[in-house]
């Protein structure tokens, strides 16, 4: 087995898991098969596999539905990355229209959070 079909599926398998995605959701939000997920992350296993290899057309999919870029996927292990919180987890799986409308509520809630501590500092001068 390669190093670079290791390190492909061992990041995919770790942003999958980072998403809490199960291989048959990752597969849906990518377009491809159950299987194709399935066959790539058994490289992990010493398993050779017909999608260890997956065309670029997948990669691009992969990626998308993990919300990082091929590069990613592909690049070998560097410092280990900071544990995101779980609102970055959820964002980076969701499509743009559902990001859009997530920063539309939490900038809402920004302005009634810092609307509120207002008028508790002016009381205070």
């Amino acid at each position: 087995m390669s190093d670079i079909a290791n390190r492909l599926a061992d990041h995919v398998k770790q942003l999958r898991l980072e998403a809490g995605l199960t291989q048959a959701e990752l597969a849906a939000r990518a377009g491809v098969t159950v299987e194709t997920v399935a066959r790539l992350e058994r490289v992990l296993r010493g398993r050779s596999s017909a999608n260890s290899n997956p065309s670029l057309e997948t990669l691009v999919r992969l990626a998308s539905a993990l919300g990082v870029e091929v590069a990613e996927l592909l690049s070998a292990p560097s410092r280990p990355r900071p544990k995101d919180d779980r609102i970055s987890m959820i964002l980076r799986t969701a499509n743009p229209a559902t990001r859009r409308r997530v920063l539309r509520v939490a900038e809402a809630l920004m302005r009634e959070e810092h609307a509120e501590d207002r008028p508790a500092a002016r009381k205070r001068r």
